[in-house]
């Protein structure tokens, strides 16, 4: 087996256990398959990572470049419930094995495979991200800040973490970098822009430790989602903020740790709700409401990934619907006559925005 200096005796590798071969051999006898002349090739040979896809992932869903699209993609298909697996489209070279001609080498795109069975939903998941993503690129994703009045004793504020100080302090402690205050004609939130929010601890872990061996300086505090409130729970913040300046480097060293991900449900993604379950029904029970009452349509669509949002904002308000998805491709919501006005006006909410006061 290779040990990381390749022996000049050896001249044959197998592509999925990486073992050396002397001259005259052309089969792997413990893994059956064909040997290849050298072990770069051998390395970035797809095979290992194809035998292990197909055993239950067979069918290509997507490839492509972007490691936005990639990471939304996969996240979207998870949160959804269909089993994915994703991966670099070739493993990158070990340092040890690049020569000059190396150095500079492309890793290429990434990979996202699914199963036979799962191959019409997914399809669907995939056109609307797509839809979603040409109307949210990147690089146009500014870091989310929620309202706040500054008190009179603030002096400045992180671009990254957002963390206010009222000291003489000119630098945040936690993400290394200037405070600033807010400009009318430049708000805060314009000064970073949002790399990854992907709710996978580990790879997180090893995003802001690359961005840090970069050099590149996020939003490194102990965030947490809405806050911390002594004695109430929270959730850890898994975004990845950086300044606007740093975005397209940044990008880049996303880029790379991706090539050294793999990435399946178990794998550390968070359990998704199945987006097509009724809602309410017990709650419409008690005011005298069956399912077959539930009639009145208030939102209809092919974008599969608007479902959970509109769910939400009827949850939130407590009024049961109904879902169909008979016709795999356009999903509808229904709920009762009596919800059907403030239903339609939660779902222009969630696909507009809030009417202006």
């Amino acid at each position: 087996m290779f040990l990381g200096v390749v022996d000049s005796r050896f001249t044959m590798f197998c592509p999925q256990c990486k073992a050396e071969y002397r001259p005259g051999f052309t089969h792997c006898t413990d893994c059956d398959v064909e040997l290849v002349e050298n072990y770069v090739e051998a390395v970035r040979h797809p095979l290992a990572k194809k035998a292990v896809a197909s055993e239950k992932y067979g069918t290509r869903l997507w490839s492509g470049r972007d490691p936005y699209f990639y990471m939304e993609l996969l996240w979207s298909l998870w949160n959804k419930r269909v089993g994915c697996y994703g991966a670099p489209e070739k493993p990158p070279v070990p340092k040890a094995m690049r020569g000059a001609g190396l150095d500079s080498y492309d890793p290429g795109g990434f990979e996202v495979w699914v199963s036979e069975e799962d191959l019409p939903l997914a399809k669907w998941i995939l056109e609307s991200a797509e839809e979603e993503f040409e109307k949210n690129p990147p690089k146009e994703r500014t870091a989310n800040i929620a309202e706040r009045e500054l008190t009179p004793e603030t002096t400045g504020i992180c671009p990254l973490c957002f963390a206010e100080f009222t000291n003489s302090s000119s630098t945040c402690p936690n993400c290394k970098v200037p405070l600033r205050l807010p400009q009318p004609d430049k708000p805060l939130e314009d000064a970073a822009r949002l790399l990854c929010n992907i709710y996978h601890p580990k790879f997180i872990v090893d995003l802001r430790k690359a961005l840090e061996a970069a050099g590149i300086p996020y939003n490194n505090a102990n965030l947490t989602s809405g806050g911390i409130v002594p004695g109430m729970y929270y959730t850890p913040d898994y975004s990845v903020v950086v300044l606007e300046e740093d975005f397209e480097r940044a990008t880049k060293v996303m880029s790379q740790v991706l090539q050294h991900w793999e990435f399946e449900p178990s794998a550390g993604f968070t359990i998704g709700r199945y987006p097509f379950l009724d809602y309410g029904l017990e709650l419409a029970a008690k005011k005298g409401w069956s399912e077959e009452d539930i009639t009145a349509l208030v939102w209809s669509g092919e974008n599969i990934g608007l479902v959970g949002g509109v769910g939400l904002a009827l949850q939130e308000h407590e009024i049961p619907y109904r879902m169909d998805t008979e016709q795999l491709g356009t999903a509808k919501i229904f709920t009762h006559a009596e919800d059907e006005t403030r239903a339609k006006e939660l779902v222009q909410e969630v696909l507009e925005g809030p009417k202006p006061e």
